[in-house]
């Protein structure tokens, strides 16, 4: 199973699939704001088992760089949800990080109604949806220069790209339109996925906390269990290997107890 369909701009292929392995599962991972597939290279490279593992470009990033960005959310998911279904995996893994966790939850309620099996979804230092659309954020409104030390300071900019005015041209209105759809983003109210949840958090991160990621309890009617790894907001860049081996277990080995469950039944 390769992204060789119509879907391949939206899916990019970074780990191929064990040909003598059948029915192991998609593993499909979201970025954060700004950022496209390439991001999680690092990620598949430390996986193993036998998984395909591919990952996303929204509209407007990666190869897709010319193409108008998405309006909202809801497109976002329902465009991943036709991609990943078109591909007629077993079943699947998502993994979104930051803002990717917020599109990852609309893909799970999309695959759902597309009759694709998820397995688990893995939401990645982000509040849930529905504590994101209860809150006033406008991280999207402020100035460039605040908007550039909030991410050289969490981690999610290298200090040196401060001395490259034309690619912080391109890259900043980019940043800027993910961070407000994910701010902006309101979901079906009281909308749930009927899959396990893993809500996985920075050790050093200041911005998203145990209570908030014990909060993604509230968005499954199956289990919600909490973890935290080492590094801060963007761990994913700074340890891969960590979240390398949470999603090889999610995909190939039982998950184990959950260290924590957040107000979800346990399935």
């Amino acid at each position: 199973m390769t992204p060789a369909t119509a879907s391949a701009p939206v899916l990019v292929l970074l780990r191929e699939a064990d040909p003598v392995v059948s029915g192991a599962p998609l593993v499909v991972l979201m970025p954060h704001s700004g950022c496209n597939s390439g991001v999680f290279l690092p990620v598949a490279q430390a996986m193993t088992g036998p998984s395909a593992v591919v990952a996303v470009d929204y509209p407007g990033h990666g190869g897709r760089f010319i193409e108008a960005p998405a309006p909202d959310v809801f497109v976002l998911g329902a465009e991943i949800a036709d991609a990943v279904a078109a591909l007629a995996p077993a079943e699947v893994v998502l993994f979104g990080h930051s803002f990717g966790s917020i599109v990852g939850f609309e893909v799970a309620r999309g695959l759902a109604e597309r009759e694709v099996r998820v397995r688990r979804l893995v939401a990645s230092s982000c509040v849930s949806p529905h504590a994101m659309a209860a809150e006033t954020r406008a991280v999207h409104r402020v100035s460039d220069r605040v908007l550039l030390d909030l991410l050289v300071g969490h981690g999610g900019l290298d200090a040196d790209l401060l001395a490259e005015p034309e690619l912080l041209e391109v890259m900043l209105p980019v940043i800027r339109h993910d961070t407000m759809l994910g701010e902006l983003h309101r979901p079906v109210p009281g909308a749930v996925v009927e899959v396990p949840v893993t809500a996985v958090g920075g050790s050093e991160d200041p911005t998203v906390s145990r209570t908030d990621l014990a909060g993604w309890g509230k968005c499954t009617t199956a289990e919600c269990t909490v973890e935290f790894v080492p590094g801060g907001h963007f761990h994913v860049m700074e340890h891969p290997q960590n979240i390398a081996a949470l999603l090889t277990a999610a995909a190939h080995r039982d998950a184990g107890a959950p260290l924590e469950n957040t107000g979800g039944p346990t399935s």
